[in-house]
C-alpha cells in the first residue's frame, strides 16, 4: 500500500513567497467549471463559492495559517495541490492590508507562506490528497470526493480494490462514488445549460446506494438516461426523498408501477403524483372484500410448494386448489368481457 511510505513523497517545512504560489487548475472543485481557468476565475469561485470570507477571518485571527500548504514545483513556482481556499484567503488580505482596508498588521506580515514540497508522481500525490480529503480528516464534499476517486480511476487506472486498501474505504463504496461521478459527468455533457451540474452529484450518489436502482439500471443500462431526463427536467426536488421514493415506484409490481410511472413522464407530472396515485391504490386495497382478497393472495404466496405436494394423495386438497384456480380465471374471464361490452382497454 502507498499510505506506508507516504511521508517520503514530501519535504519541508519551508517557506516561499506568496506570489510565487500557482492554484491548481486541476483541483477536483473546479471540474464542472472547465479546463482553462485563469487564476483569477479560480480565485473568483473559490471566493464565492467555498466560505473563504470565513476563512479569512479564522487567519487574521490567527495572524497566519497553523498547517503547511502542500505543494507542488512547476516552472519554478508552486501549484498549490492542497490549500487553495487558504491561499485564496491570504492573497485577498494581504491586498486589503496594502489598501489599508486591514490595520494592525504589517504590510508584507501574510506574505511568506510555509509549505510542504510534494515530490511523489502524481499518483502518488493523488492518494495522498485522497488520505486527507476523501477519507481523512478534511473531508471534502461528497462530490469532491467522488470526483477524486473517479480521477485515480481514469487518470492512473487504479482499481476499485487497490483504492479501497489505500484509502481504507470498502470497495462498494469506491464503486458507489465512482459511478455517481461518472453518472454526474453525463449529465453535465448533455445539459451544458446547467453551469452548476455537480450539484446534481446527491441524485446519482443516491441512486447508486439504492440497491433497488443499481439493479434496475444494471438490467438495462439505457435507464440511466430516463433518470437523467427525470432530474433535468425537475421530476425530483428534493434529492433523497424524492429518488427514494422513486425506488419504491420501481419496486412496486406491474401494472401499478407503469401506471405510476406514466403519471410521472406527464407533461404536468412529478414525483408527488405518481407517488399519490401509488398510495392511494394501496389504500384501496386495504378496504372492503379486496382486504380478504389481498390477505389470502399473500397468504397463498407464502405458502412452500411442499405444502401443495400434500394434494397428491388427498382428493379433497386438490379439489380446493381447482375450485380456487377456476374461480379466479372464471372472474377474469367476467371482467374482460365486461371491459369489451364498455370498449375499455384493459390496464
Amino acid at each position: 500500500m502507498i499510505l506506508s511510505s507516504m511521508p517520503s513523497i514530501y519535504e519541508g517545512p519551508k517557506e516561499v513567497a506568496l506570489k510565487d504560489l500557482q492554484l491548481d487548475s486541476e483541483n477536483v472543485r473546479f471540474k464542472h467549471l472547465g479546463t482553462h481557468l485563469t487564476e483569477s476565475q479560480i480565485e473568483e469561485w473559490l471566493y464565492d463559492e467555498e466560505d473563504v470570507r470565513a476563512l479569512m477571518k479564522q487567519i487574521l485571527r490567527d495572524k497566519g495559517i497553523l498547517q503547511p500548504l502542500y505543494v507542488k514545483q512547476k516552472n519554478g513556482k508552486y501549484v498549490v495541490k492542497e490549500g487553495n481556499r487558504r491561499t485564496t484567503a491570504l492573497r485577498r488580505i494581504s491586498k486589503e492590508i496594502l489598501l489599508g482596508k486591514e490595520k494592525g498588521f504589517e504590510k508584507h506580515h501574510f506574505e511568506i507562506v510555509p509549505v510542504m514540497v510534494l515530490k511523489g508522481t502524481d499518483r502518488e500525490i493523488d492518494i495522498f490528497l485522497g488520505s486527507i480529503h476523501v477519507s481523512g480528516p478534511k473531508a471534502w464534499a461528497a462530490a469532491n470526493k467522488a470526483g477524486h476517486i473517479f480521477d485515480l480511476v481514469e487518470k492512473h487506472g487504479e482499481s476499485f480494490q487497490s483504492i479501497a486498501e489505500d484509502l481504507a474505504m470498502t470497495k462498494k463504496t469506491v464503486m458507489n462514488y465512482y459511478h455517481a461521478f461518472k453518472a454526474t459527468q453525463t449529465y453535465g455533457k448533455r445539459h451544458p445549460e446547467d453551469k452548476n451540474y455537480l450539484h446534481k452529484y446527491s441524485f446519482f450518489a443516491e441512486l447508486y446506494s439504492s440497491k433497488i436502482l443499481t439493479s434496475w439500471v444494471s438490467e438495462d443500462p439505457s435507464r440511466l438516461d430516463y433518470f437523467i431526463d427525470l432530474i433535468a427536467s425537475k421530476k425530483f426536488t428534493l434529492t433523497y426523498k424524492d429518488v427514494r421514493t422513486f425506488a419504491k415506484i420501481i419496486a412496486t409490481p406491474n401494472p401499478k408501477s407503469s401506471q405510476a410511472l406514466a403519471i410521472l413522464d406527464a407533461e404536468d407530472g412529478n414525483i408527488e403524483k405518481a407517488y399519490a396515485f401509488l398510495t392511494e391504490s394501496q389504500r384501496n386495497l386495504k378496504v372492503g372484500p379486496w382486504k380478504d382478497l389481498e390477505s389470502i393472495l399473500q397468504n397463498l404466496k407464502q405458502l412452500p410448494f411442499e405444502e401443495f405436494l400434500a394434494a397428491i394423495e388427498d382428493r379433497s386438497k386438490q379439489k380446493i386448489v381447482e375450485e380456487v384456480a377456476n374461480f379466479a380465471g372464471e372472474m377474469q374471464e367476467r371482467i374482460k368481457e365486461e371491459l369489451d361490452r364498455r370498449g375499455v382497454t384493459p390496464i
